[in-house]
């Protein structure tokens, strides 16, 4: 009889725990730093990821080929325009299109407009994380998980990117936290309905956030029947969950609808060729084993820092550290909320519909996760008793401290080198002052833009053809107003000037340019041609993998004809 009751009582001494939020990290005593020691290392990492992200934000990077061609769209398309296929071919989802549309339309087209957004995701996600953690933990573990996002690289960087990957961090994080705040207060269901609210938009902002809501709808519908009969499973909480369920399931449609609209089928190919490592081989096990690995200890958990070849190995050992102490303590809801949109994402990379891992751009909707759980795993290998480890306080200060000079060193690198590669810095610093002072005493036009020579179905249908005509709208005074060529400005003394762009990796219909040409010296006279190149090197002291060039040609109106003597 007494085995029978202490056995109940450890079961819902188990089932309280398992519910229990802030989890007890560390044992009364153990925990290296006291709450304000605590709070105060919060504070600097807040600063500190704050301070990098508005630094690289305000260096300006160049653009590089991805971003062009994405931000390429914006330049002449509406909002219904962005469901046709984009030029460039790149993928994204439709609400994040409008959103920079929007900031163009009001603010210019800019690198600033076009990196506002993911700012702002990115200042978000690290003042929402803090939020998170002081929900999740105490002491030091909140420090840690706020630490590793504050000094995340990738966080950095796509904080000040045009790309969604800065948003997919938000929302995924945005989603994880509502969900958090049910667990805690599972009685009030505003928090259920603020998720069902929130879904469409983070749905059309951000493809892989579905898999962050899928795993939170798992975790309420799993809780709410655990709870059925109870004040906190009443009709009006599943009533909010089958809300957020039908509002997911209509917007993922739509968003997969509008995403197929906007990619060719040969965009479609080439999208899945280019991705097929980041699928698992399912018909190999002994493969199947490596790819997991390799995934894991890559790029998809590069948080604070890591890459490919085991690079990330001590992240993946604290997440693995974490699944195992969430397991120990019952958290199995806690455990599916943060680990669970990695199994679904795995689940589509089986069925080739989303890659796993293959670059951290495209799982920083699991970046919020992975610090949550790499503060748990360091949190576990942290809770030792003091005596047992004399100097584990001094040990966890200088992990501290080290995690507070990575946000430093990014600072420092991104101010002595501001561009991704030295290609792009080239081809920005050319654009300057090209537009500037080749239009400055001759009528600059371009073939493509102006004249619409060689304008296919696809406008940019490469990296570096996006750069060059973003470039063009940025840094050309006349193509920034929206002015057309000034013909009648053209002379003897003003000539013009058309420029063509040629990238090798671009087909060039040949034939339809000799036409141009040979119609333009009808009425124009061709008084020289001149041609700048650009080769790009994959890395210092290599060769360059391939060479675009921009090739000017100048014209001056044709001579009129002599008059003739009048016959005698």
């Amino acid at each position: 009889m007494l085995m029978g009751a202490a056995a109940g009582e450890n079961r819902v001494a188990a089932a309280t725990r398992a519910w229990k939020l802030p989890l007890e990290v560390f044992d009364p005593g153990t925990d290296p730093l006291s709450p304000q020691q605590a709070a105060r290392w919060t504070l600097v990492f807040l600063v500190l990821g704050t301070i990098a992200r508005v630094a690289r934000f305000a260096l300006r990077f160049p653009f590089w080929y991805d971003e062009a061609a994405l931000s390429s769209n914006f330049l002449e398309r509406g909002y219904l325009d962005m469901l046709r296929p984009l030029e460039g071919g790149p993928t994204c989802p439709i609400g994040f299109l409008w959103v920079q549309l929007t900031l163009v339309k009001l603010l210019g087209f800019s690198e600033f407009s076009l990196r506002l957004f993911p700012l702002a995701c990115g200042l978000a996600s690290l003042w929402l994380m803090r939020h998170v953690a002081l929900r999740l933990f105490r002491g030091t573990a909140a420090a840690i998980a706020v630490g590793v996002l504050a000094a995340s690289y990738p966080a950095v960087r796509y904080a000040a990117e045009g790309k969604p990957y800065g948003s997919d961090l938000l929302l995924g994080l945005a989603m994880t936290a509502l969900a958090i705040e049910w667990l805690r207060r599972p009685d009030r269901r505003r928090w259920l309905w603020l998720m069902a609210g929130l879904t469409p938009a983070a749905v059309a902002i951000s493809f892989p956030v579905v898999f962050v809501a899928g795993a939170a709808s798992a975790v309420v519908a799993f809780a709410l029947w655990k709870r059925r009969g109870t004040p906190g499973s009443s009709v009006g909480h599943w009533t909010a969950w089958l809300a957020m369920n039908v509002l997911l399931l209509c917007t993922f449609a739509g968003s997969v609808a509008a995403t197929r609209a906007n990619l060719t089928q040969r965009e479609l190919e080439r999208t899945e060729d280019y991705w097929r490592d980041a699928f698992p081989p399912l018909d190999w096990p002994v493969g199947l084993a490596k790819w997991l690995a390799e995934a894991h200890t890559g790029e998809l958990l590069a948080h604070p820092f890591g890459g490919k070849h085991g690079a990330s190995t001590l992240t993946a050992l604290a997440c693995l550290t974490a699944i195992v102490v969430l397991l120990q303590w019952r958290q199995f809801a806690l455990l599916t909320l943060l680990a669970g949109p990695a199994v679904l994402n795995l689940v589509a990379a089986a069925m080739h519909r989303y890659p796993y891992g293959g670059h951290i751009r495209l799982a920083m909707y699991l970046g919020s996760a992975v610090c949550l759980m790499a503060a748990i795993g360091a949190g576990a290998w942290l809770a030792v008793p003091a005596r047992r480890w004399p100097r584990k306080r001094a040990f966890v200060l200088v992990v501290l401290g080290l995690l507070a000079l990575l946000p430093v060193g990014t600072v420092v690198r991104d101010v002595a080198s501001p561009c991704r590669t030295p290609n792009d810095q080239r081809f920005r610093d050319f654009s300057r002052w090209f537009w500037v002072n080749r239009a400055f005493d001759a009528e600059l036009v371009c073939l493509k833009t102006d004249l619409g020579v060689g304008v296919d179905p696809l406008l940019c249908v490469e990296g570096d053809e996006a750069m060059y005509i973003c470039y063009q709208r940025m840094y050309s005074p006349r193509h920034a107003r929206g002015e057309p060529p000034a013909w009648d400005r053209v002379s003897a003394d003003r000539p013009l000037r058309c420029v063509r762009f040629i990238a090798p990796i671009v087909h060039q219909d040949e034939a339809v340019f000799d036409l141009w040409l040979a119609d333009m010296q009808l009425r124009w006279r061709l008084v020289g041609q001149e041609t700048y190149f650009f080769p790009f090197f994959p890395k210092r002291g290599a060769p360059p993998d391939y060479v675009n060039r921009l090739v000017i040609y100048e014209f001056v109106p044709a001579a009129p004809a002599a008059p003739q003597p009048a016959p005698q």
